[in-house]
């Protein structure tokens, strides 16, 4: 089977839409997250808030970030990796079990 530019050309932003009016629960959503991956490039408070959030195993609260991730469909594992902190999350579980 060969594959063609034309079964190549998909990408998964093509049927992305990145803010629904019908949807204010999951704009909302994307927003926390947009906003916490804009902190985790500041300094100081916001950092500190950004990234504890992030590395949060926190499923019970319905703006968690884990709870989010699920509701949009993300990878925890890959948006922490893609903003850098899932170093931070595999060194804090090696230090947990020593």
């Amino acid at each position: 089977m060969s594959l063609s530019n034309e079964n190549v050309s998909y990408t998964a932003y093509e049927d992305h839409v990145a803010w629904d009016p019908a949807c204010p629960e999951r704009n909302l959503m994307r927003q926390i997250l947009r906003l916490a991956m804009e902190d985790l490039k500041k300094s100081g408070e916001l950092y500190r808030d950004a990234k504890n959030f992030m590395l949060s195993e926190d499923e019970s609260y319905l703006f968690s970030f884990l709870s989010i991730c699920a509701h949009l469909d993300l990878c925890p594992h890959t948006v922490r990796r893609i903003c850098g902190l899932q170093p931070l999350l595999t060194a804090g579980k090696r230090l947990m079990a020593a």
